[in-house]
């Protein structure tokens, strides 16, 4: 490369000066550095452009993009009673099918406990899912994303076949679909999360596992941002209180004995 032999010999010539003090020496190398960046960039791109032209040009090979989850030892999971849209906890990941295929356990709420009015147990279920702000309509089983609508009702088939979801509440032998949608046939989480098995109960908590297939053309690339609509079945005030104050697990632990009712 020739453009070398140039900013070597540019370099020889000033390499006295710019090793004394002062602004202008500062300047010499800032733009130096520039140029050097300019020219490797310029090269850099012609050889691309020469490479992958022409009748035998080697086709370029789409390589995914690459996904860091950085863990967080301050996420804390919430509890939720009557109703709420909120968004859920990467808690596991797993990369399957040739590194096209990706799986997300998120957390989402804790599992209540049973309700002082009647003495049955709380359920939380699922309303609705999110994808980036639109939500998520399910083909007949509940699971497989059919398209999205977003606030204008406008639909989007981006995610047909590509994305689904799996919701669980009350660990991973309680499978649920959301709202409006049944299938007799669902599975626990150990079978769905690869490299699962029984002993991953997830027990007491309210959590989606999100299979992602790799789709470039349809700029399914990556977990989108996940919201869920959840309502539980635990709505009266003194059932809410009571709940937490008793709670071992996410509340203040008070013995009910010492407690009014």
């Amino acid at each position: 490369m020739a453009w070398y032999d140039d900013i070597i010999g540019y370099g020889k010539q000033a390499i006295g000066w710019l090793g004394s003090g002062g602004l202008g020496p500062s300047l010499v190398k800032t733009a130096l550095l520039g140029y050097t960046l300019n020219r490797i960039t310029k090269s850099i791109t012609k050889q691309n452009t020469s490479a992958n032209s022409g009748p035998a040009a080697t086709p370029e090979v789409d390589r995914g993009v690459r996904l860091q989850v950085n863990p967080d030892a301050n996420h804390k999971i919430p509890v939720v009673y009557g109703s709420a849209h909120l968004g859920a906890i990467v808690t596991d990941a797993e990369l399957t099918n040739n590194n096209t295929t990706m799986y997300y356990c998120l957390t989402i709420c804790e599992k209540t406990g049973s309700l002082l009015s009647d003495g049955l147990d709380s359920v939380i279920e699922f309303t609705d899912v999110y994808w980036n702000d639109q939500r998520i309509v399910f083909a007949e089983d509940g699971i497989t994303a059919l398209y999205s609508v977003d606030r204008e009702g406008i639909i989007d088939y981006s995610l047909a076949n590509l994305v689904k979801v799996y919701c669980y509440s009350g660990g991973s032998a309680d499978p649920v679909v959301p709202d409006n949608y049944t299938n007799a046939s669902l599975q626990p989480a150990w079978n769905i999360m690869p490299n699962w098995n029984s002993s991953y109960g997830m027990y007491d908590l309210v959590f989606a596992i999100i299979e992602v297939n790799y789709n470039k053309e349809k700029n399914v690339t990556a977990l989108g941002d996940m919201k869920f609509h959840l309502t539980n079945s635990m709505t009266l005030p003194g059932d809410c209180i009571y709940d937490y104050m008793t709670s071992t697990r996410y509340g203040a632990g008070i013995d009910a004995a010492e407690i009014y009712t």
